[in-house]
């Protein structure tokens, strides 16, 4: 600041300031406090707030009516000019300039294929429209007018219906209403992965799949990730700095605190920094959570399990995810990564499973396991729902394989369920069509082997309300 006055004094503030060649076309946009000049024999096209001051530090010399060199406004000028360069990221995608009290964007009519542009004036925003180059004609209200190069028109508020006819380069002039802040979820599966943009009544706006790639390396995986969940955002019209962060479900033991993937034994990755290769991207807070984590956190902000603190979700599809809630917070463990619960041994010595072990929950009740099960018994390769379907139309062979796959299932919930005393027990993830083909048998198995079950200590079982959507809204609900 005091070499700032000492210059201003000295007359030879030009000296510091960086020179910025510019070209026909450029778009400058220059916040409130930085000192600006303009350059001799430049022509510019300027908008700004009508709330604009303007203090002089310089003059050039020049004289005003009186003949005496006009007054500078230094004291002023000192207290608000900032003295550093100013960052701007790119927020105002897809608009040429974009802030609080305005929104700029480019009109280009080329006389032929593009020739007319319609727009309508709602009572929410003014018009204001500057040509360039050009001509043409601009229609509203009745009235149609011709323009050229440099006329400007200002369609006030609620005007209504309005078209620009002609060859031109203009800008349009609005004031846009600001999307409301919203959060982005990321849901990672075995196979597909889903980024969804939910807003803070955690609704789900809009969504992109994407196949979960093995095939390249992790960190180039979040990378495309990341570019995706930035194409959402401008898809929307939205700016990075209305994204408040973002929350993405991983499958494996997380560490939250360092937004890192220690393990996923379905997908394969190891010691991956989620968090940091997504935020090179699109640069939010991102936060990590276990994919059945978020998925239990979904359905208690917004699913089945909103009218509960204690609950437990079971995530059925490539493996078998558990999600613990206890007194309405994920139950975190060893560096904030969540349970395990899919590796109870349930078999002594049973099926190899992913992780190495043998006899795991997961080995048996995932999707996986029925269809293996399946194999076994018929030769037959079939998805789930076919499998389902069989046994409900009356195939013993395939009832029996779904029987033995429920009852498996089952003593892992049972077990969850005496091991965490929770209220609920949520079932999501690939189930049958007929609910209650899994609901009823597992109900059974809890009234009968729960501890405390004679004291009506036994938890409530439902199916997922959010199905697929549970992760996705849970992973955002962590930001």
């Amino acid at each position: 600041q005091e070499e700032f006055a000492r210059r201003i004094e000295q007359n030879n503030l030009l000296e510091v300031l960086n020179a910025v060649p510019v070209h026909k076309g450029d778009i400058l946009f220059i916040e409130s406090g930085t000192l600006h000049a303009i350059g001799k024999n430049i022509l510019i096209a300027e908008i700004q707030q009508n709330s604009n001051v303007t203090y002089r530090v310089y003059d050039y010399g020049r004289v005003g009516k009186d003949g005496k060199q006009r007054d500078l406004h230094i004291e002023k000028a000192l207290a608000v000019t900032r003295r550093v360069p100013i960052i701007k990221d790119n927020s105002s995608y897809p608009h040429v300039a974009d802030c609080d009290y305005f929104t700029v964007d480019k009109l280009n009519l080329d006389g032929s294929f593009m020739k007319k542009m319609e727009g309508t004036v709602t009572k929410e925003s003014f018009v204001s429209i500057l040509f360039m180059e050009g001509e043409g004609t601009i229609s509203n209200d009745g009235e149609t007018l011709s323009f050229k190069k440099g006329d400007s028109f200002f369609l006030a508020a609620g005007s209504g219906s309005y078209v620009v006819e002609g060859k031109c380069d203009a800008l349009v002039t609005t004031i846009r209403e600001k999307a409301a802040p919203v959060r982005i979820g990321i849901d990672i599966r075995g196979s597909k992965t889903r980024i969804g943009l939910v807003d803070f009544q955690y609704q789900l706006l809009d969504e992109i799949e994407t196949e979960t790639k093995t095939d390249i390396p992790a960190e180039e995986f979040f990378a495309n990730i990341g570019r995706q969940a930035l194409d959402l955002l401008e898809k929307h019209s939205i700016g990075v700095d209305q994204c408040v962060g973002i929350g993405v479900g991983v499958p494996g033991t997380i560490d939250r605190k360092g937004g890192i993937v220690r393990y996923s034994n379905n997908i394969g990755w190891n010691r991956v920094n989620v968090a940091e290769a997504i935020s090179k991207v699109i640069p939010v807070p991102v936060v990590i959570g276990n994919d059945a984590d978020c998925a239990a956190l979904g359905e208690s902000v917004a699913g089945v399990g909103k009218d509960y603190q204690d609950m437990v979700m079971l995530r059925i599809g490539t493996g078998v995810g558990v999600g613990v809630l206890l007194d309405g917070d994920i139950f975190g463990g060893r560096g904030f990564g969540g349970s395990e619960l899919g590796h109870m041994v349930i078999v002594d010595g049973g099926e190899l499973c992913t992780c190495g072990r043998r006899g795991c929950l997961e080995a048996y009740a995932s999707i996986a396991g029925l269809k293996r099960e399946a194999m076994r018994a018929a030769s037959i390769e079939m998805s789930a729902q076919q499998i389902y379907s069989q046994s409900k139309a009356g195939d013993m062979v395939m009832r029996r394989v779904v029987d033995t796959y429920i009852h498996r299932l089952g003593t892992g919930v049972v077990n969850v369920a005496n091991g965490f005393r929770p209220q609920l027990v949520i079932l999501g993830g690939e189930l049958p069509e007929d609910q209650e083909t899994v609901l009823g048998p597992i109900r059974e198995m809890l009234q009968k082997e729960c501890f405390g079950r004679e004291h009506g200590d036994v938890p409530e079982i439902a199916v997922s309300a959010l199905g697929k959507n549970a992760g996705v809204i849970g992973a955002a609900s962590m930001v």
